[in-house]
């Protein structure tokens, strides 16, 4: 394996050491996993459809709900990946196999092995066989570059900001200047019909001499649009002409998003040159496949890798942390949170075989590469 294979393994390995204890990475555990899928979706429904989880309302406390929205959605985006990797990396390995005379029944999952491991691993020990006897080949490539989209992440951080408690505009702001709906009733301006009594020119009055129409003035009394100064009862939708802790950007909720955001970033396709010492035919055939095929192996290796290695690690620590912050969310948000954890925990085993499975096949040929 080149160094720089060995430096993504290690970047990586400690992705899925979290989860590692609950999911099997076997083929024999493809059923497991697949009836945990099915319950969490049953669980969580958002994180099964196809829309956008952070738009779900999974509790009342707006805090609470950018965290867990944030969340089911970093799970979604990240069992994507995991599914399409395990496809790019089985399918090029099998492609190499095929062009190489690999046994079409040595490359097929078993109890021992998943697709891609036992596609790869096919590959790897045919190659392996292939350059006995001094034979040499070299495969350097140039690393894929991976671009994140600066407007998703911008809308990633503004989704996570949290209005500011209405209580807290209240206890924030000088009664003078305190306006919004009045849930109870007004002393102050009324901006709308007052009902009560008016300090000033009232354009309506009732039967019994009371306001019932627009004040010119103070009103006490019911007003049926905003209040300004002073409110007995509870405000609605406060404002404060003065200064009040703005929304904040929740940070566990942005950890999340920027995982989204990473797991969406597009690579360019690496560039490669492969050569070998052998004029053989075998030797001809396995250059001219791992020069179509190689690339997705090594971009697999640097996506899987380098680019979404420490986000993976983010998003375990945070499925076992968010569980701890639960508390009064209700049922919804806390059977999301566990459905997407699990979720987690599983992806980031199916992607780390896959990235196990494409270095052991850019190894067996040495492949060693430079930054783009």
């Amino acid at each position: 394996m080149s160094q720089t294979s060995r430096a993504l393994t290690v970047t990586f390995a400690a992705a899925a050491v979290a989860g590692a204890c609950n999911f099997l990475s076997s083929g024999a555990g493809q059923t497991t996993t697949n009836v945990a899928d099915v319950a969490g979706a049953i669980a969580c429904p958002a994180l099964a459809s196809g829309g956008d989880a952070l738009g779900v309302k999974y509790t009342a406390k707006a805090e609470l709900n950018a965290k867990v929205g944030a969340f089911v959605q970093a799970a979604k985006d990240l069992q994507r990946l995991a599914v399409k990797w395990d496809a790019e990396v089985t399918s090029a390995c099998r492609k190499i196999g095929a062009d190489i005379g690999v046994n079409p029944a040595a490359m097929q999952p078993n109890q021992n092995a998943t697709a891609s491991q036992a596609a790869c691993g096919a590959v790897s020990a045919k190659v392996q066989g292939l350059l006995k006897g001094g034979v040499k080949i070299e495969a350097n490539y140039t690393a894929p570059k991976c671009d994140v989209d600066a407007s998703a992440r911008a809308r990633c951080d503004g989704r996570c900001k949290v209005e500011v408690d209405p209580g807290e505009i209240v206890a924030q702001c000088t009664p003078a200047k305190l306006s919004g709906r009045c849930q109870g009733t007004c002393k102050g301006q009324c901006d709308g019909r007052c009902s009560g009594q008016c300090q000033g020119n009232c354009a309506v009055k009732d039967a019994q001499g009371r306001c019932a129409g627009k004040c010119d003035g103070t009103c006490t009394g019911q007003c049926d649009a905003t209040c300004h100064a002073s409110c007995q009862g509870s405000w609605q939708a406060p404002k404060c002409e003065g200064h009040v802790t703005p929304p904040k950007v929740d940070a566990d909720c942005k950890a999340s998003c920027q995982a989204s955001v990473k797991f969406s970033a597009q690579c360019s396709k690496p560039q490669l040159e492969v050569k070998t010492s052998s004029n053989a035919q075998a030797l001809g055939k396995l250059v001219a496949s791992l020069s179509a095929n190689l690339p997705v192996l090594i971009a697999a290796q640097v996506k899987l890798g380098r680019e979404i290695g420490g986000e993976v690690q983010t998003l375990v620590r945070l499925g076992g942390e968010l569980r701890g912050k639960l508390q009064g969310a209700g049922e919804q948000a806390i059977a999301c949170i566990t459905a997407s954890a699990s979720a987690v925990a599983t992806a980031s085993i199916s992607i780390n075989v896959s990235f196990k499975a494409s270095a052991s096949v850019s190894g067996a040929v040495g492949a060693s590469g430079k930054a783009g």
